[in-house]
């Protein structure tokens, strides 16, 4: 029997974009023999697995694989094209903490690297005897390369990320908006930077690196691979046409070089799809050397759907609530996102159709719309400097006059992400 994923979560398919998915994996299947559907994503450049799921079945539907069920493939049993069949067991990401770093959360588009992507690019940094490093994005890679004695310098937006630095002792960072970046005293031979996989925040990375660079200093920047979505392989190419009009060549591409931890949020979308899937995303490395630099700035604009999110930790799960104005005479209420019903998101995806509507999202991808945000706010910043839930509750309820109902809805969602980060409140 064959049954359709549920994509109500995600963009809907665009046909040329699935058939350019298609292509890749019968060319895979056709080359390769018999695979898992973990080898098939991780061969699918850069396509989600939802989506490789989607071609699948359609693929079986049309009778060009067989013996193909949604539970083998999510079990990650192998599919072929010809009936051969090689099981092999799934295997599941985890949901720990990095070194003490807050948790990767969605609204940051915060994919982390691998342990041997990391090992692999501070080799590429020692081979370069580069005297002055600048990292932009990438708390992981800064901390690998610090700890390993280059001298390195982290730009990142991230308040918390900046802060756990500053705790610790380390001052070689600079919290810092590069939409708004002017400069930096200091020029730097080599840059490393990982954006978002959007054209906007590229140009804002690659324009603040070739004002921090010295000419003919060298940029690592991940690329998003051809399949990561329809408007991919457009792009790459004007990725390497933004570079050039701030004065960088491009000299080296190196496909499928960085691979990245799945974080907590995308192991709970994949979950709950019914898919266990190790780490399978990677990006590519395209190398750029700075000629010259600019004479003029370049104009960065900041995407629409920049928000401020208020945050707050609970345990190592982080929390963020959009900082926004509603009616105050609105009743406290909260709700998911998803048309499945379920408090996570089912996709990771900027372009999801749900995706404007939270204003309540964990790292561990609970998504909810929240009325009268304000409370809940107002609760968690009680609960973080020491109040009881019973204390707590009833403050909030007296200064936003809550109903009795709206103190017990109010009640429910502070439990619910306490238990999801495995956290008590003192009663």
């Amino acid at each position: 029997m064959n049954r359709q994923p549920q994509l109500v979560d995600h963009p809907t398919p665009e046909p040329d974009y699935t058939r350019a998915i298609t292509l890749r994996l019968i060319r895979e299947l056709s080359e390769r023999g018999p695979l898992t559907f973990q080898d098939l994503v991780r061969a699918a450049e850069g396509a989600y697995p939802s989506d490789v799921l989607f071609t699948l079945h359609s693929l079986e539907k049309d009778g060009q694989i067989s013996r193909l069920t949604f539970d083998r493939w999510s079990k990650g049993d192998a599919v072929s094209n010809d009936n051969a069949q090689a099981p092999s067991a799934p295997i599941s990401s985890s949901l720990g903490q990095i070194d003490g770093l807050p948790e990767p959360h969605p609204v940051d588009f915060d994919w982390r690297f691998t342990d041997a992507t990391l090992s692999d690019l501070e080799g590429y940094i020692h081979a370069s005897s580069a005297a002055r490093v600048a990292v932009l994005g990438a708390p992981t890679l800064f901390q690998r390369l610090s700890r390993s004695g280059v001298s390195v310098h982290l730009f990142d937006k991230n308040p918390q990320i900046v802060e756990h630095f500053r705790a610790v002792g380390n001052s070689s960072v600079s919290h810092c908006d590069l939409f708004k970046f002017s400069g930096f005293p200091s020029r730097f031979q080599w840059a490393i930077a990982d954006p978002p996989w959007y054209l906007e925040h590229y140009c804002a990375f690659i324009a603040a690196s070739s004002k921090i660079l010295e000419v003919e200093g060298k940029l690592l920047l991940s690329v998003l691979p051809r399949l990561t979505r329809p408007s991919a392989p457009r792009d790459r190419l004007n990725i390497v046409e933004m570079a050039a009009k701030v004065g960088f060549d491009l000299i080296e591409v190196r496909p499928g070089a960085l691979h990245y931890e799945s974080p907590p949020f995308e192991v709970e979308a994949l979950n709950a799809e019914k898919l266990a899937l190790d780490d399978w995303r990677s990006g590519d490395i395209f190398c750029f050397s700075l000629r010259s630099r600019p004479l003029t700035q370049t104009d960065t604009q900041k995407p629409a759907e920049d928000d401020t999110w208020l945050a707050f930790q609970l345990g190592t799960t982080i929390v963020k609530i959009k900082d926004e104005q509603r009616q105050e005479s609105e009743q406290f209420d909260y709700g998911p996102v998803s048309p499945s019903g379920s408090i996570r998101l089912r996709s990771v995806s900027r372009r999801s159709p749900v995706r404007s509507k939270i204003n309540l999202w964990s790292s561990r991808n609970v998504a909810l719309t929240v009325s009268k945000p304000v409370a809940l706010v107002e609760s968690l910043e009680k609960l973080r400097t020491g109040h009881s839930l019973k204390l707590t509750l009833a403050t909030t309820a007296y200064e936003y006059q809550l109903s009795s109902r709206e103190v017990d809805k109010l009640r429910e969602v502070l439990e619910l992400l306490s238990k999801d980060a495995g956290v008590a409140w003192s009663e």
